[in-house]
C-alpha cells in the first residue's frame, strides 16, 4: 500500500509543478497586456446613411468628426449632444449649429474642453453623438434625430 500512496503523491507533486508554471505564464501574458484584445479592434464612426463620417478623433479635451449630408437637401442643424455610458458621463462644449448645409457638403464638428467620461490617453473610449436638424423647404421645418457612435483611441 504504500508504495501505491507514493506513486500517487510523486504524479500530483510532478503535474502540479506544471500547472503552477503554466499558471504563472499566463500571468504573465496577461499582466503585459497580451490578452488585451481591445487595443487590436477597429477604430469607428457610425452614422445613418444620410450622414457619412468622414473622419474623427478624440485628443485631449476636444473630439472632432467631419460628416457629410446624404440627405440630397439644404439643412439646418438645430442641436447636437454628446454623452457616453459611464459613471461619470463625458460632458463637452457643443460646436457651432450650422445653418445651410448644402447636399454632398462635408462640415466638420468639433466638442471642446470635455471633461469626465472616462477618457484616458492611450486607451479605447465611446462617445455617441445625437443630432437635430430640419430641411428648411419643408413646411414648419419638422425636426428629425439622427444618432451616431464613435469608438476610438484618446491621442493624449
Amino acid at each position: 500500500m504504500p508504495k501505491k500512496s507514493q506513486a500517487a503523491l510523486e504524479f500530483l507533486t510532478t503535474y502540479a509543478w506544471a500547472f503552477l508554471v503554466i499558471m504563472i505564464t499566463i500571468g504573465t501574458l496577461y499582466y503585459f497586456g497580451i490578452f488585451n484584445f481591445s487595443k487590436f479592434l477597429p477604430q469607428k464612426c457610425v452614422f445613418t446613411s444620410q450622414f457619412e463620417c468622414i473622419d474623427f478623433s478624440f485628443s485631449g479635451d476636444e473630439i472632432r468628426f467631419k460628416l457629410a449630408n446624404n440627405l440630397g437637401e439644404l439643412i439646418d442643424v438645430k442641436s447636437l449632444s454628446i454623452t457616453n455610458d459611464v459613471a461619470l458621463p463625458l460632458n463637452c462644449k457643443a460646436p457651432t449649429l450650422i445653418s445651410g448645409w448644402k447636399a454632398s457638403e462635408e462640415k466638420d464638428f468639433k466638442f471642446t474642453d470635455c471633461k469626465d467620461g472616462g477618457f484616458i490617453a492611450g486607451e479605447r473610449a465611446e462617445a455617441k453623438i445625437s443630432m437635430d436638424y430640419c430641411a428648411p423647404a419643408t413646411n414648419n421645418c419638422p425636426e428629425h434625430t439622427v444618432n451616431g457612435k464613435i469608438t476610438s483611441i484618446v491621442n493624449p
